[in-house]
């Protein structure tokens, strides 16, 4: 009976601390992750031109405690197109934010569809807060969308996906 307690004590023993590695393995995945953003963050987001296509890329970043997301999308004149994944009139909504729908975007909060063709272009309205040639570098295949341009519109994401 004694034998039978020792390997089932054992056993337990076993899993917690196999439980306690793996943890401390996700963990660690977890901060590597976490430091990987904060250095995009220092330089703003990089995205390689390559990568972008009709379907749209989304890139998350944190500026100052918010959580800011843009997204980059192949245009059908195959201009590449970027914008703020926020709605302009509907921002200060935890659901403004863009989900691609064929060559639409909609909004979350208004259901408003936007055309891929106007990404990037359109503003004043209920469309993603556009980000221009002005609010980005292009060299060597990789557009580098600035860390001022997004210090400037974290103010957009304070109350984004707060749900």
């Amino acid at each position: 009976m004694c034998k039978k307690r020792t390997w089932f004590f054992t056993g337990v023993i076993g899993a917690a601390a196999a439980i306690v590695m793996a943890g401390c393995a996700s963990e660690a995945e977890t901060n590597e992750t976490q430091e990987n953003i904060s250095d995009t963050a220092e330089t703003g987001i990089e995205i390689h031109v390559e990568d972008i296509s009709t379907s749209a890329s989304y890139y998350d970043t944190m500026v100052d405690g918010t959580d800011v997301e843009i997204f980059a999308v192949l245009a059908s004149d195959g201009t590449v197109r970027l914008a703020m994944n926020t709605c302009q009139v509907c921002n200060g909504s935890p659901y403004a934010y863009f989900e691609q729908d064929g060559d639409d975007f909609v909004c979350q909060n208004c259901r408003n569809r936007f055309s891929t063709d106007e990404v990037g272009l359109t503003s004043g309205g209920c469309n993603p807060v556009p980000i221009t040639e002005e609010d980005y570098t292009e060299e060597d295949g990789i557009i580098t969308v600035s860390e001022a341009f997004l210090e400037e519109n974290a103010y957009r994401f304070s109350n984004w996906k707060q749900f």
